[in-house]
């Protein structure tokens, strides 16, 4: 059995997450079985900035995955175990991999372009890569970084591309949409719609 991880702070999950997800379960060269969603409770390139509560982010990827089995969520960046420190990917890959007695061909970390990008000031990039395949996801705007992300992944077999994706969703967006009262309904599922509304949140 495969399995992806899609991590981030999804604040909040839009469709641009699901569509990532759905286009590596689909891509027939990964053979993905299941897309385990992990929202992060301090990631470490986020710690001074605000973010909503882990509990509202968490209610809003329940409600955003109940009608997608081949999606899970995990609680594995819950604050209650991670104790306040920062979310490295790295020590959640590996504590996935021990838990579940996952081999590394076994593994993806599904990962934006825009992340992808910076990878090389992420902790222990390279045992990243090792531990575990890359799956690079397309996002509109960044030609000219895939292209380049094609260069720096033909020189490592662990990574791969993912270029299907071509929702245009950013929390920016979002927090406009709620700002000047338009519809939700273009970016995020309905029921987070309503979510975000009835608990007054991005105001």
């Amino acid at each position: 059995m495969s399995l992806a991880l899609l991590g981030g702070t999804f604040d909040p999950v839009h469709k641009g997450h699901l569509a990532i997800a759905q286009a590596a379960l689909e891509d027939k060269h990964f053979q993905i079985d299941r897309v385990i969603f992990i929202p992060a409770d301090i990631p470490p390139h986020k710690q001074k900035l605000p973010i909503t509560p882990y509990a509202d982010r968490f209610a809003m990827l329940e409600l955003a995955l109940k009608d997608y089995p081949r999606f899970e969520l995990s609680r594995i960046e819950d604050p209650s175990q991670t104790k306040g420190d920062p979310n490295y990917s790295i020590n959640t890959v590996r504590r996935v991999k021990q838990e579940l007695r996952l081999e590394a061909d076994d593994l993806y970390f599904i990962v934006g372009i825009d992340s992808f990008r910076q990878i090389d000031t992420w902790r222990e990039p390279e045992a990243l890569m090792s531990e575990c395949r890359l799956v690079v996801a397309h996002r509109p705007g960044y030609e000219k970084e895939m292209a380049e992300a094609v260069l720096k992944t033909k020189a490592n077999p662990k990574v791969f591309l993912l270029e299907t994706v071509s929702v245009d969703v950013s929390s920016t967006l979002i927090r406009a949409a709620v700002a000047h009262g338009e519809p939700l309904e273009t970016y995020v599922l309905p029921d987070v719609a309503r979510y975000i509304t009835s608990h007054r949140l991005y105001r």
